[in-house]
């Protein structure tokens, strides 16, 4: 088996071997995958973290050995915990910016090598085993504003789901991708009066269908991605949205990740 890392800022992860298909997730800074099949300049690939698959350009992923990867899985690990950061290859001497959630590796005071590259970073970050639950709302809460983007996992854009697993991953938490995947996960909580800050809430469609998700913020508000990262009321109806002065997401589940 082949592996690769991605070494750019964001990939797409798309549902069939062509630009044009569907966005099913994304790839940041340092995520590592698991090559499964190779089709002209398309490579299918399972997702080290989360076991997501899906097809990536060739040309936006940096293929490893057996042993780079085991050497970099085994490492230790921290967490991109800004929003932005700068990045520099120094190395190579180029600059970019990577999105929160993204992967450094064997980091010591701002700096970390990754396949013979020296990196220079600047901002905060947290160690991927150091699991910090109060920090999930205040993580939650710098992506407010950020546009709705289908299978989107950056500051430029992202998806209901998306948000959890980003805001989850910088607090130390790694969960499943998508609404359905993640409703699977951890203790279901039976009344929203017993919610806490950090819980995910699930909501389902007429036909009992989970297509949404949210992290609450407090008693009675929501985190989520609907058009926008924003902040909603939310009781044990679903969310209120007061713009529209209407429910726009029905209640189906609570569920409790981070104790």
């Amino acid at each position: 088996m082949e592996f690769g890392i991605c070494l750019i800022s964001v990939v797409p992860v798309r549902a069939f071997p062509d630009d044009t298909t569907e966005q099913v997730t994304q790839l940041l800074f340092g995520d590592m995958v698991r090559v499964l099949e190779k089709k002209k300049k398309w490579v299918l690939v399972e997702i080290v973290a989360d076991d997501y698959q899906g097809w990536v350009s060739d040309g936006q992923l940096e293929l490893i050995s057996e042993n780079d990867f085991l050497s970099l899985r085994d490492a230790p690990t921290h967490t991109s915990n800004d929003l932005v950061q700068v990045l520099e290859n120094k190395s190579r001497q180029i600059n970019f910016v990577v999105s929160a959630g993204s992967s450094f590796y064997n980091c010591r005071e701002g700096h970390f090598d990754l396949l013979g590259d020296e990196y220079h970073f600047w901002g905060s970050m947290l160690k991927s085993d150091d699991f910090e639950p109060q920090g999930i709302v205040n993580h939650a809460l710098l992506f407010l504003n950020v546009p709705y983007q289908w299978g989107g996992k950056s500051a430029l854009g992202m998806d209901c789901s998306g948000l959890n697993q980003v805001v989850y991953k910088m607090a130390g938490k790694k969960i499943l991708r998508d609404a359905s995947q993640q409703a699977t996960q951890g203790e279901t909580i039976h009344l929203i009066s017993e919610a806490r800050p950090g819980d995910l809430l699930f909501f389902d469609n007429e036909e009992g269908i989970i297509t949404h998700t949210g992290i609450l913020a407090d008693e009675s508000h929501i985190i989520h991605a609907h058009h926008i990262v924003r902040m909603d009321k939310v009781d044990h109806h679903g969310i209120f949205n007061a713009q529209k002065g209407k429910y726009t997401h029905q209640l189906r589940i609570i569920k409790r990740i981070h104790s």
